[in-house]
């Protein structure tokens, strides 16, 4: 294998003013970065240097490709759609309107299996919340609403 020295401080120097001179000789007039400094190889980063001529881009104007419009005022936007959680279920109900009697109120704080919503979905006062539980469990004892879903009777097929 070949031996490698660390090359002493008049070796960086001559290596550096070595690689200055074959770089004026290239490129004259475009002032190539010096890369090789203090320890680093000569061609550290030649690799990424582009031959490619990017002086047409200099002067580029806007209207030679693009059809740009000024427009005078604000700009005009299609008119953006109420989203997020959508309105209370029991926004129009009042203290007074629950009764055991109301069952279409009522069943407004029910879900289809027919338990008793949170107010976190009701989005209704505490309460308002409480006396509309208390409601659903009166009309519950008395048949007008039912403590579950309507019961429907599923069956499996027995694979036999």
């Amino acid at each position: 294998m070949s031996e490698q020295v660390n090359p002493t401080g008049e070796e960086i120097e001559e290596t550096v003013v070595e690689v200055e001179e074959v770089s004026e000789n290239e490129a004259p007039g475009k002032g190539a970065p010096k890369t090789a400094a203090k320890g680093r190889g000569a061609n550290y980063g030649d690799d990424d240097e582009d031959e490619y001529d990017f002086s047409e881009y200099d002067e580029y104007e806007a209207d030679d490709d693009f059809n740009v419009r000024e427009v005078d005022g604000p700009a005009l936007y299609a008119p953006r759609q109420k989203r997020g959680r959508n309105q209370r279920i029991g926004n129009d109900v009042k203290l007074e309107d629950i009764n055991y009697k109301r069952v279409a109120i009522l069943t407004r704080f029910l879900d289809p299996r027919g338990r008793i919503l949170s107010r976190r979905k009701t989005r209704v006062s505490a309460k308002i919340q409480r006396r509309a539980a208390k409601e659903i469990k009166r009309a519950r004892h008395l048949a007008l609403l039912p403590y579950t879903a309507d019961q429907t009777r599923i069956t499996r097929k027995r694979s036999r």
